[in-house]
């Protein structure tokens, strides 16, 4: 049996990871990656049990590094509401940006996310409690105007996954996030009622 290789099953990862960053899962072919890595195709098998095992394995990668980061930037005490949420929605677009045909791919591929409806349930209620908390720090500290917090935590995700299916192909990772911001911010701040463009200012 062939030794396992921790540093060769990253640069597999990394490498397949920049492949499906620049076209659809189903373009992508396992003799691609093998090639951008360096490595033959029989090596990917000892790591993955074959391109859906190895994209989920990226995604999740991924998504646990976004919330860990998240987890980590508001646990700062210093950290406001509104910059929470800032932290939150930019974190949610650097995935999505990283990841941009992860939202077309459980859409139209079913079998590969019902493989994994359990792990993503479970990371999606994470991440909802995170906005649910930050949003409720912000009304309690008349940050934020909001009667249902609990319903806005559900938008958010919503939010980025509908910019990411159907948004304008060629605007960039911040203007994205930016306009997301403007207009939760815009909606939520209870003494700010300046125009939502320029609600939000980058940190």
């Amino acid at each position: 049996m062939q030794r396992l290789d921790e540093n060769k099953r990253r640069v597999i990862a990394e490498q397949a990871a920049k492949l499906f960053a620049t076209k659809p899962f189903h373009k992508v072919t396992l003799d691609e990656i093998a090639s951008a890595a360096g490595v033959g195709k029989g090596t990917l098998y000892v790591y993955f049990s074959g391109k859906e095992e190895l994209f989920s394995s990226i995604v999740q990668d991924g998504f646990i590094q976004i919330l860990d980061g998240i987890r980590v930037q508001l646990a700062d005490r210093k950290v406001t509401p509104r910059e929470g949420l800032r932290h939150i929605v930019e974190g949610l677009f650097r995935f999505a940006f990283a990841h941009p045909y992860f939202f077309e791919l459980i859409r139209t591929a079913p079998a590969l996310v019902d493989a994994q409806h359990d792990y993503w349930k479970a990371r999606h209620g994470e991440l909802t409690q995170l906005i649910l908390d930050t949003i409720r720090a912000g009304v309690e500290s008349g940050e934020f105007v909001d009667a249902h917090p609990e319903l806005t935590s559900v938008y958010i995700p919503g939010l980025v996954r509908s910019a990411m299916l159907f948004g304008p192909k060629d605007v960039d990772e911040r203007i994205v996030a930016n306009h997301v911001l403007g207009l939760l911010l815009g909606g939520l701040c209870a003494r700010d009622n300046r125009p939502h463009e320029s609600v939000y200012q980058s940190g």
